[in-house]
C-alpha cells in the first residue's frame, strides 16, 4: 500500500471513489418531481449537486488541477494501481490561538482498507503537519463515527465549536467603506482569522469560496457571489456573500479579517447584505462571537466541531 501525491491521471479513479458512495442518482423534472436516473443521463451540474466537484470527471479535474498548482495538498493511497483512499489538506497561517496548522479538509477511504491502511494514510498526513506543528480537522457534532475516526487514527481532540445562525439583513447606522474586491492571492489572509463562516479552515474556504472555479458551468455561477473589501471603523475584512442554493434571497457569509468579529463589522455586513438584495444572512460563529448577534436571530441545532492535534 503506497500513499503519494495525487496526479491528474488519478482523477477518474478519485471520482469513482466519491461517486460510488451515492446510492441513488436523481434530478428534479420539469414539474419539480424527483426522478431516479442513471449517472450517464445527468448533466455535469446535476452530478455536482450530489456532492460537489468530485461527482464528475470534468469538475474533479478542474479542482485537482487547482490543488496541484500549489493551493493545497492532495494524496491518494494506492494498492496495485487501484486508488483506495483520497485526502486533501490546506496549510493555514491563522490568527491565534490556531496559528499555523495543516487542515485536513477531505478524507475518504474504501471500505476494503484494513486498520493498518488507515494508520498508514493518517501517518502520512500527520507527517505533513510537522512543519506547522499542528493538524486540524472538522466534523458535525452528530457524526460520532467520524469523531471516533479522528481520535483513533489522528489523536485529535475537540478545540472549539461553531453554530450556524440566521439574522435579517438590514440598513445599519454605522459608517463603513466598501468596494468590490476580486484579488485571489491567498497571502492576503495570512495571519488573519476566518471571523465568520469557519466551517473548515480559512485557507480551505478561501480556495473553494473566494476563488471562482466554475465559470464554464452556468448553473453554478448563476448563484450570486459578491466579494467585497470592508473597513468598518478601522476593522477591515474581506467578505463573501454567496447566494444560497434554494433560497435566492438568502446568503451564506464568509469573512476573513485580522480581528475576530466586532459589532461595527457585523453592522456593516448586515447593511451590505441588505444593499445586495438579501433578506437573510447565515453566519457560522463560535459562541463568543455569537454574543454580538441581535436578539431576533435563529440558531441551527447542529454544530460543527473543530478538533486539533499537536504534531
Amino acid at each position: 500500500m503506497i500513499v503519494r501525491q495525487a496526479t491528474l491521471d488519478d482523477t477518474r479513479q478519485i471520482v469513482a471513489l466519491f461517486s460510488g458512495r451515492v446510492p441513488v442518482w436523481q434530478r428534479l423534472g420539469e414539474q419539480s418531481q424527483v426522478e431516479d436516473l442513471p449517472y450517464d443521463a445527468l448533466t455535469i451540474y446535476e452530478r455536482w449537486l450530489h456532492g460537489g466537484a468530485w461527482m464528475s470527471l470534468e469538475t474533479g479535474s478542474i479542482w485537482l488541477s487547482h490543488l496541484l498548482s500549489g493551493s493545497g495538498l492532495a494524496f491518494v493511497m494506492v494498492d496495485g494501481g487501484q486508488i483506495l483512499a483520497y485526502a486533501e489538506a490546506f496549510l493555514n497561517r491563522e490568527l491565534t490561538p490556531m496559528g499555523s496548522h495543516l487542515h485536513l479538509a477531505e478524507i475518504l477511504v474504501d471500505e476494503r482498507c484494513s486498520d493498518e491502511d488507515h494508520h498508514t494514510l493518517a501517518d502520512t498526513i500527520l507527517s505533513k503537519a510537522r512543519g506547522p506543528g499542528r493538524l486540524s480537522v472538522a466534523h458535525p457534532d452528530y457524526d460520532k463515527d467520524l469523531a471516533t475516526y479522528f481520535r483513533r487514527y489522528f489523536g485529535a481532540s475537540e478545540a472549539f465549536r461553531l453554530t450556524r445562525y440566521s439574522i435579517n439583513a438590514q440598513i445599519g447606522q454605522s459608517f463603513y467603506k466598501s468596494q468590490e474586491y476580486a484579488k485571489t492571492d491567498s497571502s492576503q489572509i495570512d495571519d488573519w482569522a476566518l471571523a465568520v463562516g469557519r466551517w473548515t479552515s480559512p485557507r480551505a474556504l478561501w480556495e473553494s469560496e473566494w476563488i471562482e472555479h466554475w465559470r464554464s458551468i452556468p448553473q453554478i455561477i448563476k448563484r450570486g457571489k459578491h466579494r467585497h473589501y470592508i473597513n468598518a471603523s478601522g476593522h477591515e475584512a474581506l467578505v463573501c456573500f454567496h447566494q444560497q442554493l434554494y433560497n435566492e434571497r438568502s446568503a451564506d457569509v464568509y469573512c476573513w479579517s485580522p480581528r475576530h468579529l466586532s459589532t461595527q463589522l457585523l453592522v456593516a455586513i448586515r447593511d451590505m447584505g441588505h444593499r445586495l438584495g438579501f433578506r437573510t444572512l447565515t453566519l457560522a460563529l463560535p459562541e463568543a462571537s455569537a454574543e454580538l448577534l441581535p436578539a431576533e436571530h435563529s440558531r441551527d441545532p447542529n454544530q460543527q466541531v473543530i478538533a486539533t492535534v499537536s504534531v
